[in-house]
């Protein structure tokens, strides 16, 4: 310690009091220690710094880690350079903090509640303790200052790097004050200097404990208190490095508002998904009200007279009601406002030109002459031109998906025609089902119908709901591909009369008709598809055995 008082209650300086005055008080025992009151002595020479030390086992607040060369000289350079730097301001050694119970290495009071505690850090010491001291001081309204001792500095050889740039093995502790405060300090007692590294001038990592950093090495003539817009708030440096640092604060400034930008169009383009997905769902539930309350009535109401005239011919030439309407006439598809005509009118029209009534040679559908063909029985806005024709072939794939079409392989890759591979239109006198074909081919299914290859559609039907209309889907599938212009019924009492008589052994069946029989109870129970095949062979079956 530098401190000790006198009987006057006076204090005693080590480092610039009489050495033989000093040496005789303490040989009387009349100096003390102004924290614990008890006796000190003094110990000084040529190549030992003078100070004052308790006598061993002695108990005192102060008395902790042993206090080094290195620590002694630490404190009191940084004693002397706020003495000559700040003349003004109140500077103490080893002051004592009341509120807290501590005792600051150099204390500085510049008035305004500008408190500053410095701490010379040589001994070993882990990051939680240095933690703990930080609170303290921070709850007795004091910004602390940690300078560590050589131990702490260790550099390493190294030839990959650029001139202003070094290698330091830093311990987790040096690590911890970085996250912390940006920065740290070594104080170099010998050369009279502080170096200053840290976030604020460049620093990576290449190991867990080394690092490449750009070294400020700071006199400590020249070496002053600059306050800074950061979590530390001040920091210690000269003029070169203060200009450095405010370098890093406009950059930062650059780069945070580049971030708010980023951020700002990102929140955008979040809040735009979410409206759009609002709207969506909007859409979605109109679409399904309207399938659920389909009227061929109303959808006549939209209609122009001529388009009515068509629709009505179309309706009594197909047998379409309200209740048998199908659904792959009903399909809301993306950008379906590009043709003003209602969609039952114009993909039914598409249907009946491309498919019941196609009079080409070859039976070929070429998406761009069929668009030519029906422009002059549709609406739209010319210069929607280009959309209408993509809507059309869009369309067209979605037949081809039914079961209707097969797409031409051997034409270019633009020009693929299609050919006509089923033209029995299937009539189901089934809402439900009917509005399950067209649920299940709409904007609302794309990843359904596997039409998210480019992107990730939303998905508005649940678990549930997709796995009805996915069978709603396959039964008129198969409708299609079996060419069967409506569904077959098998009543499922006849079935189960017929199994009675073979229980009672009324009529004997083969092992294969047994077979065939439990294969149609299941399907007629889980109300699956019932082919002609199907039918024709149970109907037999019963002629066969009575």
């Amino acid at each position: 310690m530098f401190v000790a008082i006198n009987p006057n209650d006076e204090k005693q300086f080590a480092f610039h009091e009489d050495k033989e005055l000093l040496y005789s008080l303490a040989k009387a025992k009349e100096l003390y220690c102004p924290h614990c009151q008890k006796n000190v002595f003094f110990r000084g020479g040529p190549k030992r710094i003078h100070h004052f030390y308790h006598d061993r086992h002695v108990e005192c607040s102060f008395v902790g880690e042993p206090e080094t060369q290195e620590h002694l000289g630490g404190k009191l350079a940084i004693y002397n350079w706020l003495k000559d730097k700040y003349p003004n301001a109140y500077i103490a050694l080893e002051e004592s903090i009341a509120k807290t119970n501590q005792i600051a290495d150099v204390y500085a009071d510049f008035g305004n509640g500008h408190k500053f505690a410095f701490e010379i850090q040589c001994a070993e010491q882990t990051a939680e303790k240095w933690l703990e001291r930080r609170k303290l001081y921070a709850i007795a309204g004091i910004k602390d200052i940690w300078l560590f001792g050589e131990n702490y500095y260790k550099e390493i050889n190294a030839e990959d790097i650029k001139d202003d740039e070094v290698i330091l093995r830093l311990k987790y502790h040096q690590q911890f004050v970085i996250e912390k405060e940006r920065s740290v300090y070594f104080i170099d007692v010998k050369d009279n200097i502080v170096k200053h590294i840290g976030q604020f001038f460049g620093i990576s990592y290449r190991t867990e404990t080394r690092a490449v950093v750009k070294l400020q090495e700071i006199s400590l003539n020249g070496m002053k208190i600059f306050k800074i817009p950061s979590p530390c708030k001040y920091v210690l440096g000269n003029k070169l490095s203060f200009e450095r640092l405010q370098e890093y604060f406009i950059n930062r400034s650059k780069k945070a508002t580049e971030i708010w930008r980023e951020r700002k169009k990102e929140n955008a383009l979040r809040l735009q998904r979410i409206q759009q997905r609002q709207e969506q769902q909007k859409k979605f539930k109109l679409y399904k009200k309207y399938l659920s309350d389909f009227s061929i009535e109303k959808v006549l109401q939209r209609m122009s007279h001529r388009e009515q005239v068509l629709f009505k011919r179309l309706l009594k030439e197909y047998g379409l009601t309200d209740t048998n309407f199908p659904g792959i006439f009903n399909i809301q598809m993306e950008n379906y406002k590009s043709i003003h005509t209602p969609y039952p009118l114009w993909q039914l029209f598409v249907f009946h030109k491309a498919i019941k009534h196609n009079y080409s040679k070859n039976q070929l559908i070429f998406s761009k002459y069929l668009f030519q063909n029906i422009k002059d029985q549709i609406r739209y806005d010319p210069r929607d031109s280009k959309e209408v024709a993509t809507l059309i072939h869009s369309y067209l794939v979605l037949l081809e998906k039914c079961g209707f079409l097969d797409k031409k392989t051997l034409y270019r890759k633009y020009t693929h025609p299609f050919t006509i591979e089923n033209n029995v239109f299937p009539i189901v006198d089934d809402k439900i089902l009917n509005s399950c074909v067209a649920l299940y081919f709409s904007e609302f299914n794309l990843r359904g119908i596997g039409w998210n290859v480019h992107y990730t559609p939303p998905v508005f039907i649940d678990t549930e709901e997709q796995q009805k209309i996915k069978k709603a889907m396959k039964r008129y599938h198969n409708l299609v591909i079996n060419k069967m212009e409506s569904p077959l019924h098998i009543e499922k009492g006849l079935i189960e009369r017929f199994q009675e008589y073979v229980s009672n052994q009324s009529i004997q069946l083969e092992a294969h008709e047994k077979e065939f029989l439990a294969e149609l109870r299941h399907r007629v129970q889980e109300d699956e598809f019932i082919s002609q095949a199907i039918y024709d062979t149970f109907l037999a079956l019963v002629e066969g055995k009575f």
